[in-house]
């Protein structure tokens, strides 16, 4: 392995260790990355192994963009109390019963994971669920397990799902959005309800009681 390699190797591991520890050292994991990027960008120029034109040419601005105003979107949705109200919808649907509210719940999350950001998503429905599942008097665990574990997967099956999908489409000339989901989208109806009946089988064992449909 060259010196170069060495160098711009040893810069991305120890940035990705000052992001795993950012409370600790009083960074945001932002701020870190940034730096580490600027370290990147100087050493590459003193060894001329990478240059700041490299760097920019890098950046994705079709991605970028998209996302800006995806979180643009949620942000002034959740001013609204959009996703609160859309949760607690759901669960009076359900009328208490746990079946019908991690199904219904699952669901909601996975189409909203399917056009938004699913961590975000996750985050604005989250809180909701913990306050409706104490009022029931069931353990929140599974229902947030379904939510994060069922919302990363819905977010695979469309092109603006998760940032990946973006950066894949947009390095793919002519991949469009139904193309994208012609090619993910099947494989995420099989997965979907297997990944379901475990989470639900798993909560009934959690909570150790027979949760009728």
């Amino acid at each position: 392995m060259s010196i170069n390699a060495i160098v711009a190797l040893s810069i991305f591991v120890i940035t990705f260790i000052f992001i795993m520890i950012e409370k600790t050292v009083h960074l945001h994991r932002t701020v870190i990355a940034m730096l580490g990027a600027c370290i990147m960008i100087i050493a590459g120029t003193w060894m001329d192994f990478y240059h700041l034109k490299e760097a920019f040419s890098m950046v994705d601005l079709d991605t970028i963009s998209l996302l800006l105003g995806m979180m643009m979107l949620v942000a002034i949705l959740e001013k609204t109390g959009a996703f609160q109200y859309l949760a607690i919808k759901v669960a009076r649907i359900s009328k208490g019963n746990a079946f019908r509210l991690l199904l219904y719940l699952s669901v909601t999350t996975s189409i909203l994971s399917m056009f938004l950001d699913s961590v975000t998503t996750v985050v604005l429905i989250a809180p909701v669920t913990l306050i409706i599942t104490s009022m029931l008097g069931y353990s929140a665990i599974p229902f947030l397990m379904a939510e994060v574990l069922l919302a990363n997967i819905s977010g695979v099956a469309t092109l603006i799902g998760d940032p990946p999908n973006i950066m894949i489409g947009s390095a793919v000339p002519g991949f469009t959005f139904m193309s994208f989901i012609a090619h993910t989208a099947p494989h995420i109806a099989i997965i979907w309800p297997v990944l379901f009946l475990v989470i639900y089988h798993a909560m009934c064992h959690f909570q150790h009681l027979h949760i009728g449909m």
